[in-house]
């Protein structure tokens, strides 16, 4: 069972779902970079096809096996040349099967509390759910989706609200992970009538920065932490403000929480894909912790 480290302390074991592809070097690189800047226990999964569980009937075995080896024994030689070549510490792993039953049962298994990824084909080319997706939906712990090439710590993130204390505590966690990162905490809104009550517009958004003031004074952060983010309110659908908002800030990240039903904003945008999708960048999914478990 998977053991949370202190709330909103950084990871201590994170698990690396890898493809040992080249879409998956940058997650690789980000991986290396955060257990340095942590202390942490890197893992590093790779999920294979199931081998049949026989030689067909009527085929020669010794041609069968010599044409078709073992993919876990392949997966793991290129796994631990790829670790030794990069010096990194690491466990490697290599399960087969479904690739987002194995990530998330190996990060329960491991006691991994941190779980990233890159953005595999299935996601890229298919209507469906893939992969990351499933992962974000399910997983119990937080996930970091990379896309870009890590060129140092992240400095720049932008933290998503809806004014609730899952929000709440991606900002914390946000703090607490990057220390010395410039932050931006966002609240994306919609004004009712917004076509009738034009001039009141300037009325509506300040009452929603009172809102999202009352949120940052309510959060465990020192004065010193509070005084270093920056309030910004927008109006809009939530994919569209986050867009836009990490766009002109250019943030390397950006931070969003998830309640126990799935993603913040889920209910609003209707799809977890929707809303990671219209995100440029790298994504961090924070999973929240219920108050009685803090």
């Amino acid at each position: 069972m998977i053991q949370s480290p202190a709330w909103g302390a950084p990871p201590r074991r994170v698990l690396l779902a890898t493809d040992l592809t080249s879409r998956a070097d940058r997650a690789f690189d980000r991986a290396v970079q955060l257990i340095h800047l942590w202390g942490a226990e890197l893992h590093v999964l790779h999920v294979v096809e199931a081998m049949p569980p026989a030689v067909p009937f009527g085929v020669d075995a010794q041609t069968y096996l010599r044409e078709r080896p073992d993919p876990r024994v392949e997966a793991t030689r290129r796994l631990h040349r790829s670790l030794e070549r990069e010096q990194v510490p690491a466990r490697a792993h290599v399960e087969e099967g479904s690739a987002s039953r194995a990530i998330l049962s190996t990060a329960e298994r491991e006691g991994c509390d941190l779980i990233i990824m890159g953005e595999g084909r299935d996601r890229l080319v298919g209507p469906l759910e893939g992969t990351l997706d499933h992962v974000v939906r399910r997983s119990p712990v937080s996930v970091l989706a990379v896309r870009d090439r890590p060129y140092g710590p992240y400095r720049k993130l932008l933290v998503g609200t809806d004014l609730t204390d899952e929000a709440q505590q991606a900002l914390i966690t946000s703090v607490r992970w990057f220390g010395g990162a410039q932050i931006a905490f966002l609240h994306a809104y919609s004004m009712p009538y917004s076509s009738l009550l034009r001039r009141h517009s300037k009325e509506w958004e300040a009452e929603q920065l009172a809102q999202l003031r009352a949120q940052l004074e309510d959060a465990d952060l020192s004065p010193e932490q509070r005084a270093s983010i920056r309030l910004r309110v927008d109006a809009g659908s939530p994919a569209a403000v986050l867009r836009r908002q990490a766009q002109e800030l250019d943030t390397e990240v950006t931070v969003i929480g998830a309640h126990p039903r799935g993603l913040l904003f889920d209910t609003v945008v209707g799809s977890s894909r929707l809303i990671i999708d219209a995100i440029p960048g790298d994504v961090l999914v924070v999973r929240a912790i219920r108050g009685d478990s803090r």
